[in-house]
């Protein structure tokens, strides 16, 4: 008889257990998407930070290209100096950017189907279609956004490519007649980095404006 209470006490414990943690799902699915909303913010915030700081490191590094072309004899040396610093440190906001990039695609992803899992949760018609019509707008920004900073992130590698080139280029030989040699490919790398900048400027405000905009 007591092994019987037993059994029965194990089977009511068992059911109960299992009626918790069914109740809690929407509850889970729910705190999910909140918590992927939030990180998905802040991840879109530390890239927006990282694209202003790479235009930043760019626009230094073209100013001290220029000057290497521009430098006397006796001043060669030090303004090489600073451009080969300066390309330093674009890599690296290079490296950040492109980093902050991926990660916020991937947090993308994961707020998309925790957002569609909790909808799934919601049982009021007017309510779910409501979601599910907010989600649309928000996720038809993103990947507008997503696409650009793609679009962005391969043009990055080969304008870099081109500057170590220079930088190779006149550390070898700092000579007046070796560096003005160069003169044709600093051209081209100004006028690439302009290009750049044009091409980030709408992608900063769109970062902006998605930060501003996105579930809270």
């Amino acid at each position: 008889m007591n092994c019987l209470r037993c059994v029965r006490c194990h089977i009511l414990v068992v059911w109960l257990g299992l009626g918790v943690a069914m109740a809690s799902v929407p509850a889970l699915a729910t705190d999910t998407a909140f918590k992927e909303s939030a990180e998905l913010g802040t991840r879109a915030s530390q890239t927006a930070k990282s694209v202003d700081k790479y235009v930043a490191q760019l626009e230094k590094t073209e100013q001290a290209l220029s000057a290497v072309i521009q430098a006397h004899d006796k001043e060669l040396k030090r303004r090489y100096q600073s451009f080969a610093d300066q390309v330093g440190k674009l890599e690296e906001a290079q490296r950040v950017v492109t980093g902050d990039i991926s990660a916020m695609k991937a947090r993308g992803a994961t707020y998309t189907a925790s957002w569609d899992r909790a909808n799934a949760q919601i049982t009021n018609a007017e309510l779910k279609q409501a979601s599910m019509d907010r989600r649309a707008v928000v996720m038809k920004s993103y990947d507008e956004l997503s696409v650009r900073l793609s679009e962005i992130e391969h043009r990055l590698e080969p304008f870099m490519v081109d500057l170590r080139d220079l930088r190779t280029f006149l550390g070898a030989d700092l000579a007046p007649v070796h560096v003005q040699s160069a003169s044709a490919a600093v051209q081209k790398s100004q006028a690439d980095a302009m290009s750049l900048e044009l091409a980030i400027a709408p992608v900063q405000t769109m970062l902006r404006q998605f930060v501003n905009d996105a579930p809270k």
